[in-house]
């Protein structure tokens, strides 16, 4: 078993150890409880004190393994007691914000067992600060001097922390500055789709490693406006409206008690009390892209005139990326078509009401099928307008949050990209 590349790292009072490290099959009595050929290879760490190195492998659940030989090719530096460079770069100085509450009350414990070792042996400068409440790392992402955080902004918990740090910075006076500061994400929340669906990372030491090495990859920012509210909200993975966001209102109740799996609680006491849902839904396609719909498909239209639907909709959901579950199947991908940075968005509208219809749909889901139903129509858009008619509720969950306001909602893509700390994960796409 060889190990194809290694992160080079530096430690003070020592030298710096470079180049390829090569691994016999053997592992030291003990050390592992299970087989080597199970192993899932992570990030490697040499632990010097400038006679002896240590070599180990952290797997991605954070595990260390040591293996019993190890061949391997040294290029040595001086590193004086005040050098801090990481692979012959200055140290890398980022902001965490944690959310504390997220991943059943852990996240803090996870974070600062398996996370910050792993960064800290990479040579990163790290501001912890934990959130409060709601709207804090909103107003962190704002107020804060950028000049600290060079390198990045850390969001350890859900879509939801992501969120609030992606609005305070888009509202900020030095908008091109902010937007050049990547994101980091360390999923330990109860909803990780960004991450999952666009970096391919599910696991916290996955997101580590990922961050570790430095790629960036760019991603649309969708912005949901209600004018006569004078509000609005900025997003990275997608808007809803329907039953999701009833779901998003109930299971708020469950939070505390029963984490990730609230939602299917939340979702199966909807579903034996199913409200009628009535919008009113104006949509720009896309210039040359054909929309499917009950009777057949529409044909092409000019990218200037809007498409309008009025009626009962189990659910509408715009999506910025595939937006995959990380609780769901693997072939549990809500937009199939979406791409994160193709200046798009995918509109999905469930047609229609009923309890019969909303399980159909759910299972199709779980199998992919859901585009092939005939009461499905998808179609990949510039902008996306919502009213609610009737007793419907008003609530559009944006990123896995809630917002409520009056009037129309307005979904559009924003004149800005982000950066996300990490590289794309392809497959799938």
């Amino acid at each position: 078993m060889a190990l194809s590349r290694a992160s080079d790292l530096v430690y003070k009072n020592t030298r710096q150890w470079r180049q390829t490290f090569k691994f016999s099959p053997f592992i030291e009595p003990n050390r592992v409880s299970y087989y080597p050929k199970r192993a899932r290879i992570g990030q490697l760490v040499l632990q010097s004190n400038n006679k002896t190195v240590d070599p180990l492998i952290y797997d991605s659940r954070g595990r260390k393994h040591c293996f019993k030989e190890v061949e391997a090719e040294f290029m040595s530096s001086k590193c004086s007691d005040d050098d801090s460079s990481t692979n012959g770069q200055v140290s890398r100085k980022v902001l965490v914000v944690l959310n504390p509450n997220s991943g059943h009350g852990r996240s803090s414990q996870i974070f600062r067992s398996k996370v910050q070792p792993i960064l800290q042996h990479a040579g990163f400068e790290m501001d912890v600060i934990e959130t409060a409440e709601a709207g804090h790392a909103l107003a962190l992402s704002y107020t804060i001097d950028l000049m600290t955080c060079p390198n990045g902004i850390i969001c350890v918990g859900g879509d939801g922390i992501v969120n609030e740090v992606i609005n305070g910075l888009l509202r900020r006076k030095d908008i091109d500055k902010a937007i050049s500061v990547p994101i980091g994400i360390i999923p330990t929340g109860s909803d990780n789709s960004l991450a999952w669906s666009v970096l391919g990372i599910k696991d916290p030491v996955s997101a580590a490693n990922a961050i570790v090495e430095g790629d960036v990859t760019s991603v649309d920012v969708f912005a949901v406006r209600w004018v006569e509210a004078n509000l609005m909200q900025f997003g990275l993975t997608a808007a809803c409206f329907g039953f999701v966001s009833d779901v998003l209102e109930l299971s708020e109740n469950y939070r505390k008690y029963f984490g990730p799996i609230r939602y299917l609680i939340a979702g199966l006491i909807k579903f034996l009390s199913l409200p009628r849902y009535i919008f009113e839904v104006e949509y720009l396609p896309l210039t040359g892209e054909k929309m499917k719909q009950n009777d057949a498909s529409v044909p092409r239209r000019e990218e200037e005139n809007w498409v309008k639907r009025k009626g009962e909709f189990i659910g509408i959901l715009v999506c910025n990326h595939a937006c995959k579950t990380v609780q769901g199947l693997n072939s549990q991908i809500v937009a199939p078509r979406s791409v994160h940075n193709d200046g798009s968005l995918d509109l999905l509208l469930v047609h229609g009401s009923g309890w019969w219809r909303l399980l159909v749909f759910y299972i199709a889901l779980q199998f992919g099928r859901h585009l092939s139903l005939a009461f499905v129509e998808y179609v990949k858009v510039k902008s996306v307008k919502v009213t609610s008619t009737g007793t419907t509720q008003k609530g559009c969950g944006i990123d896995g949050e809630l917002i409520y306001a009056d009037g129309p909602a307005t979904c559009s893509l924003a004149p800005h990209q982000l950066k996300l700390l990490g590289h794309h994960h392809r497959k799938g796409k």
